[in-house]
């Protein structure tokens, strides 16, 4: 992997306030991720899952343009109230973001 290899992150949460994370997180999340240059490949509820049973019922994967974009992204002032508003409205035990880097 290089410095400028694109990340994708996954998102797997279970939450268990739907209207508090649309308000309080995923509405204004979309300008921090304008900012970072992230895009959004997949970001909904609509989950089947064909092996196995899901703890999530919200499914989001964001492409970065590099590791440093997406530590850049996590570390964002702005973002560090939506941190604690996701962690609110989510089931911390079933919940996860995930850091995929491509194999070289």
């Amino acid at each position: 992997m290089t410095a400028h290899s694109s990340v994708l992150l996954l998102a797997s949460l279970r939450v268990e306030d739907m209207a508090s994370f649309q308000a309080g997180y995923a509405a204004p999340l979309k300008a921090i991720n304008e900012r970072h240059g992230v895009e959004t490949i997949v970001a909904t509820p609509k989950i089947k899952a064909l092996e196995g049973q899901p703890s999530a019922n919200v499914i989001a994967v964001l492409r970065f343009p590099s590791q440093a974009a997406l530590d850049a992204w996590y570390a964002d002032p702005d973002y560090q109230p939506l941190i604690k508003a996701r962690q609110k409205a989510t089931d911390p035990d079933a919940s996860h973001l995930i850091a995929l880097t491509p194999m070289t």
